[in-house]
């Protein structure tokens, strides 16, 4: 054989393996999702009463999506020690872009100071992404106006026993 025959036979093995391989590089790929997820708090639900709906926006944005395509969203309320109180699932169908204003329901044993919520997101395959917002639990209105009562029965209680020592000196005179 000549030279040149075994040179373009080395120059074919070649190709076809750099071929083989390129073409497995290119089906091995993972999946990279263009996902944009984000909470907002308007600024009326940054201090929420426990037992009350706190209300936030959601803003999805699925550039790539170009069909419909259902997608869970799990809501979830966390104290500081980073527990759950409250969680909520739904599934809502996404085109390309979405956005929409949610609650989710504090518990009525929940007590004042910071917590977070958390929005996760995730498809039946591969996709996922959270983002999260704080806000704050604030103490009912229940509790200053018990506050209040004991004030009021206070000051009562207390003319009563300047009104029942007025009595008591006027029948002595």
């Amino acid at each position: 054989m000549s030279k040149k025959l075994i040179f373009l036979k080395r120059v074919f093995k070649l190709s076809i393996i750099l071929i083989v391989f390129l073409f497995s590089f290119f089906l091995n790929l993972t999946p990279v999702y263009a996902l944009n997820i984000s909470v907002h708090i308007p600024e009326k639900y940054t201090d929420v009463e426990a037992g009350e709906r706190f209300y936030f926006e959601v803003e999805i944005k699925y550039p790539e999506n170009s069909r419909r395509k259902d997608l869970k969203l799990n809501y979830e309320i966390l104290d500081k020690n980073n527990e759950i109180i409250t969680q909520a699932k739904h599934l809502k169908a996404i085109e390309t872009q979405a956005s929409f204003m949610d609650y989710i329901v504090i518990p009525e044993n929940t007590e004042k100071g910071l917590y977070n919520i958390n929005v996760g997101i995730s498809d039946y395959e591969n996709l996922r992404a959270d983002v999260s917002a704080s806000f704050n639990i604030i103490s009912s209105g229940d509790e200053q106006l018990k506050l209040y009562f004991y004030v009021l029965l206070g000051v009562m209680l207390f003319i009563s026993i300047l009104i029942g020592v007025d009595i008591i000196i006027s029948k002595k005179q």
